[in-house]
């Protein structure tokens, strides 16, 4: 097993692992030496973040500037430090959120990405949620755009003569390679041999790492970590690919790195069931935007519970507590099937949109939901009461409680303050409903590695940066503390990927210690 080498060797092909692999080229341009490599255990690049929906936030943005918001980074600040109640860290909170204008306009004028479409998303106190609005009826669906375009900019680097980037795709890291010191020196990776169902081992030296390889939210039917920080999930769906299975953080806690809210999970309270496949453990997430564009959520009596704009775990708890009896939880009953939208013991809503809420979000996009058999369209009031299966003037009286707060003649039940579109239109009765089934799934995992602001993992014994060992991403733990908003992710990846991608340049750059000196904090 004769070792390769790079400079600098980023696990993990997800946005922070991209953006890191990225900055780490652009800050080392002016040196021919430098070389830089990233793995990649899947056959692509992408990870979770290809799955993103929603979008990423950033305060006091370009685009929040031409429609002016009166958003700031104090408000973010405020949103996000409450959202992780109490547990999150405020000194990384405000890093990423002063950096996060930068951030957008990074992937704006560096990468042509359309982030055009702004939204206010459950925990917000403004719309700064940025996506990439409609092609041509087409949906541009933001995590995939903005991860494939990453992504085939990184493939052509690799493949340009005497490039000194290399992406190994199908390799999967098992641990890393330490120096007498404690440093750490490089990697092993596993991957299959050449016209072989065999493994082969490599080592890999390197002066960085990078860790970016996501949480552990896919570790299907057996989770190690699951089962070991919170066992009252076992069983939930989840959103994640197969491939989110914590690999870096038990590579990290094996060289001695702090681990932090391993057991703050986050359950997502709108994954979507598929009415011919009800129990598939996998679900498709039904996008937050779709909430922010006006879409209400009903219990089976055809009733809300809740404030749709609310926290994910606030709206995840009220799930739990309004929709999982018999006569209060959402089934699917098309075309004369009577499968139960949900396991028996697991909560299911409704999640309804009205024809003003699906012009909101774009038709590309929620076309692509029907196609996939996640959202049905019906006409009129009378045709979504029969499709549900609630009592019509329950639901008529539902929806004209809802539009009597939203023009502030009444105070809506469950403290909801934004109502961004109406759900009855008096003068077309017939206009359509979109709706869809939808139960809590596990989605994130907050917790992970402890690291700091510039992106170094700390270690458990002393708290101070192991030598060599950078992170950023969903590997890491301690920002979003017991909650994550909506759009916190891409943008914590843009964040915490380029600044590792910066510190992991200034550590093998010739000008080493100035470099590491700009990079300090304020």
């Amino acid at each position: 097993m004769s070792p390769s080498r790079s400079n600098i060797v980023v696990v993990g092909g997800g946005l922070a692992g991209m953006a890191a692999a990225i900055e780490a080229l652009y800050q080392t341009k002016e040196s021919a030496r430098v070389t830089v490599t990233l793995l990649e255990k899947e056959r692509r690049t992408g990870g979770n973040s290809a799955k993103a929906s929603s979008g990423i936030n950033g305060a006091v943005t370009q685009v929040q500037k031409r429609v002016g918001s009166k958003d700031s980074v104090e408000a973010f600040v405020r949103d996000t430090i409450e959202s992780g109640r109490g547990r999150s860290s405020e000194t990384l909170v405000k890093r990423m959120i002063n950096e996060s204008a930068d951030a957008v306009s990074w992937l704006q004028n560096g990468f042509l990405l359309e982030l055009e479409t702004v939204s206010q998303l459950g925990g917000h106190s403004f719309p700064r949620t940025h996506r990439i609005p409609d092609r041509n009826g087409k949906p541009r669906p933001v995590g995939w755009e903005i991860a494939s375009t990453l992504g085939n900019y990184l493939s052509e680097q690799a493949g340009q003569t005497g490039s000194r980037f290399r992406l190994i795709t199908e390799a999967r890291v098992t641990e890393f390679l330490t120096a007498g010191n404690g440093r750490i020196s490089g990697l092993i990776y596993e991957s299959a041999k050449s016209g072989s169902s065999s493994i082969q081992r490599h080592s890999h030296e390197s002066d960085v790492v990078v860790l970016a390889t996501g949480g552990f939210g896919g570790e299907g039917s057996q989770p190690k970590l699951l089962k070991k920080y919170a066992p009252d999930l076992v069983g939930l769906p989840a959103t994640n690919g197969p491939f989110a299975t914590g690999d870096g953080v038990l590579m990290a806690s094996a060289v001695g790195a702090a681990l932090v809210d391993m057991d703050q999970i986050q359950v997502h309270p709108t994954g979507f069931v598929k009415a011919d496949d009800p129990s598939n453990p996998t679900k498709f997430l039904a996008a937050e935007s779709l909430r922010g564009a006006g879409g209400i959520l009903l219990n089976g009596l055809g009733k809300r519970f809740v404030n749709e704009l609310d926290t994910r775990d606030s709206v995840t708890s009220a799930m739990a507590e309004s929709c999982s009896s018999e006569s209060t939880r959402a089934q699917y009953r098309i075309h004369g099937s009577t499968d139960r939208g949900a396991v028996k013991t697991q909560a299911a809503a409704y999640l309804v949109l009205s024809q003003a809420a699906a012009d909101s979000f774009g038709h590309g996009a929620l076309g692509f939901y029907q196609k996939m058999g996640l959202m049905h369209s019906v006409s009129g009031l009378d045709g979504l009461a029969s499709a549900i299966r609630v009592d019509l003037e329950t639901l008529r009286q539902t929806l004209l409680s809802y539009d009597s707060a939203k023009d502030l003649k009444t105070k809506d039940d469950f403290g909801k303050t934004v109502f961004p579109q109406r759900m009855l239109n008096p003068d077309k009765p017939g206009d359509s409903y979109f709706w869809g089934v939808v139960t809590p799934s596990i989605h994130y995992t907050m917790g992970g590695v402890r690291f700091d602001q510039m992106s170094r993992v700390l270690r458990e014994s002393d708290g101070q940066p192991i030598p060599g060992l950078l992170a950023a991403g969903e590997v890491t733990g301690g920002l979003h503390g017991a909650n994550r908003l909506a759009g916190n992710s891409l943008l914590e990846c843009v964040v915490y990927g380029r600044r590792a991608g910066q510190y992991a340049a200034a550590e093998v750059s010739d000008q080493h210690s100035d470099s590491l000196y700009n990079l300090l904090p304020e």
